[in-house]
């Protein structure tokens, strides 16, 4: 192992001491024209991660002519994401796919989001990119 490598571990473990969260990732299965369902062949799981939120804003681009276009269109958004450590990436039995549900569970009113992006980094973590999610059947 690397000067880097136990860096970055003994980082991590920090950082998850402090800021990590328990959550529970339910894996459903995605297919067009139909409401997501249960994956029975992945287990559910609890999951120790660090989920932050914060505004985003991006810039709707279209097409102007000339001055015609005077200002530019914003669009307020909610950043989310959920940063698993390696460590706990590899106690994982299965891996979180894109459509999974994850729900913090130690959070008030147990906010349920859909993961709409999996993010391996070079050190073996992942970093979730979530959506969040108003009804749950």
């Amino acid at each position: 192992m690397s000067v880097f490598e136990y860096l970055d571990v003994r980082v991590s473990a920090a950082l998850a001491s402090v800021f990590a969260e328990p959550a529970h990732l339910h894996p459903r299965l995605s297919a067009q024209y139909a409401e997501r369902a249960v994956d029975p062949d992945r287990a559910e799981v609890t999951v120790h991660g660090i989920f932050s939120a914060g505004p985003g804003q991006d810039d709707l681009r279209g097409q102007a002519r000339g001055g015609q276009m005077s200002g530019t269109t914003k669009l307020g958004s909610t950043a989310a994401e959920f940063w698993i450590a390696r460590a706990q990436v590899d106690a994982l039995t299965t891996m979180p796919a894109k459509g999974d549900m994850i729900t913090l569970t130690s959070r008030a009113g147990s906010p349920i989001y859909a993961i709409s992006g999996v993010h391996h980094t070079d050190m073996g973590d992942l970093n979730l990119i979530l959506v969040r999610e108003d009804d749950v059947s």
